[in-house]
């Protein structure tokens, strides 16, 4: 016997006629075809009950019977059974109005009477198997609801999740944050990631989202119960502490990533920056928060710090930042730029020997632009290529006017970091020659330490090209970054200039005079000159004069000018003193 077949005669059938024997002859016809569970019934009173009690897989049902009929029970069952339930008319009367009437009242079909055993097993099957093809198809439809509702709120948590992180993602956020207005104050912190890029650049991006997903749940885990925290996107994490007390969270955080952590066995060191602001009095909207807090993250790294709080304040500077920006890439070509030198004296006999070209802007609307300001901008942007190669020819070309005039003097150029790998220098600086005239003895390039610790290798080819030239080089600011004697032997300099910060304090501080004294010592053990900036007082020029340091510069003799002011300074004077006898 097939399935389907122990499966009909297992149906549940009941059999509502008030001629007892109709019920029975058609429980007997049913047995006989192997029918388990026939149940009979004479009153439609009693029938109903229990049909309305434990709803069976078919009913037959008389039309016509006393106290209540056929299409009363019919309308009770359709009306308080949601289930399909199919029914079979038995009736003697083959009207048409009847079989409308039960038609329209909920019958699936008819039996006429007197019985045809045949008929009634056909269609009493046939009614069956299209219950059993109804409840088949309710269950896959119900199946797949429930695969659809479970699939929609997967899509639902994915549209409202990062699926690496699994935190809130950035339209989540956005819209927590939207509910929360009228409900209080509190803190945001944006959580910016370090470093996190270096580790799927070495290990492979699967271990790089592995960390992101580790630092999400340590971040997490060390938040507030109550606060609100997202992943924002790239490497930063938004979070929302309800209340004022947001140093604990910050501390919190730094502390986790303070030390080297380990993951499947790997060391990883990262490391963190926040910025906070406030809500709702720094804004009520998530993007207004983000673009706070983020300002204040930016900020701190600048200024190297790991928090840093928000403040109108920055914002204004970031604007004033933006503006300056924008157009110092059109002050070249706008010839807004200026070049001023402050002259370079022999300390042994207060003679000028040369001058540092120092870059000024004045701008028709902002005025005079600070170098402070202005310089780290153009490093950060990549202006400062134009304007370095503007300042080096211009250099070029009024130190060329004067050594013709009779001046023996070198120009000293400071050249950027960015100029030693976003162009060709050694070749700019011989184009320049060629098309100034400049005798390569009058320039001298100055770098810094940190422009020659991005690639070191390069920059020593850098430099040997320069050099080769026959264009001194000379090292500036040594001794704030990583000074370090391995690499200076590298380098084919000409002198070291001892950086202000050691100069400004000879007078007061005893640890100043000995690491000048040391610095001075060394370069001139590796057979370079010494030039020491910064001197602002006889007893600095008197100091760096008694222990050899050759060359100074600094306010005691004069302050950074035009060009036109220096050649009358130099013609006024050319040999004058400015040390104690």
């Amino acid at each position: 016997m097939k399935a389907s077949d122990q499966v009909l005669r297992s149906a549940r059938i009941v059999v509502v006629d008030d001629t007892p024997a109709n019920v029975l002859l058609l429980q007997a016809m049913l047995e006989a075809d192997g029918y388990e569970a026939v149940e009979g019934f004479t009153d439609p009173v009693v029938a109903l009950d229990a049909i309305l009690k434990a709803p069976p897989d078919l009913v037959l049902l008389d039309i016509r019977m006393p106290f209540m009929d056929g299409h009363q029970v019919m309308a009770r069952i359709t009306s308080e059974i949601k289930e399909y339930l199919p029914i079979i008319v038995l009736t003697a009367q083959t009207d048409e109005e009847t079989r409308i009437k039960a038609l329209s009242g909920g019958a699936k079909d008819f039996l006429s009477k007197p019985f045809d055993q045949a008929e009634v097993l056909h269609r009493i099957r046939n009614t069956l198997e299209t219950k059993l093809v109804y409840n088949e198809r309710r269950e896959h439809a119900s199946l797949l609801e429930e695969v659809v509702s479970e699939r929609t709120q997967e899509l639902a948590h994915m549209a409202s999740h990062d699926l690496i992180t699994g935190l809130p993602n950035r339209a989540s956020i956005r819209r927590d944050v939207a509910r929360m207005e009228g409900k209080g104050k509190g803190l945001v912190m944006l959580v910016a990631i370090e470093r996190l890029g270096n580790v799927s650049d070495v290990m492979g991006p699967a271990v790089g989202e592995m960390v992101l997903r580790s630092c999400a749940e340590e971040l997490r885990d060390r938040m507030p119960k109550d606060s609100l925290m997202g992943y924002w996107g790239g490497s930063d994490f938004f979070v929302y502490v309800p209340g004022g007390d947001i140093d604990i969270c910050v501390r919190k955080v730094l502390e986790y990533f303070s030390q080297p952590l380990v993951y499947d066995g790997v060391e990883v060191v990262l490391d963190a920056r926040i910025g906070t602001c406030a809500y709702p009095d720094d804004g009520v909207e998530a993007d207004r928060l983000v673009q706070r807090a983020g300002l204040a993250m930016i900020t701190g790294r600048r200024h190297g710090v790991d928090h840093y709080p928000f403040s109108v304040a920055l914002e204004e500077e970031a604007a004033k930042r933006h503006g300056i920006e924008r157009e110092l890439r059109r002050a070249v070509e706008r010839n807004q730029l200026q070049l001023y030198y402050q002259p370079k004296l022999r300390l042994s006999d207060g003679v000028a020997i040369g001058m540092e070209a120092l870059v000024r802007w004045i701008h028709p609307e902002m005025g005079f632009v600070s170098p402070g300001q202005f310089i780290p901008v153009a490093e950060e942007t990549g202006a400062i290529v134009p304007v370095g190669e503007w300042v080096l020819k211009q250099a070029m070309i009024d130190c060329t006017a004067w050594r013709k005039k009779g001046y023996d003097i070198v120009v000293a150029v400071n050249v950027s970091g960015r100029q030693f790998s976003g162009i060709d220098l050694p070749g700019l600086v011989e184009r320049f020659l060629g098309e100034t005239g400049l005798d390569p003895v009058g320039l001298e390039v100055e770098i810094t330490e940190s422009a020659l610790l991005h690639d070191l290798e390069q920059a020593k080819n850098v430099l040997d090209a320069i050099r080769e030239l026959g264009i001194s080089i000379a090292l500036d600011d040594f001794g704030t970054g990583y000074s370090s004697l391995s690499y200076l032997r590298q380098l084919p300099l000409t002198t070291l200039k001892v950086d202000q910060s050691f100069v400004r304090y000879l007078d007061q501080n005893t640890d100043d005079q000995a690491m000048t004294r040391t610095i001075v010592k060394m370069a001139h053990g590796l057979g370079l000159k010494a030039v020491a900036e910064g001197i602002e007082s006889e007893f600095h020029a008197n100091f760096l004069r008694d222990i050899d340091c050759e060359i100074g510069q600094g306010y005691l003799f004069a302050k950074p000018m035009p060009g036109s002011a220096f050649t009358d300074w130099v013609n006024v004077k050319p040999t004058q003193k400015f040390f104690a006898s």
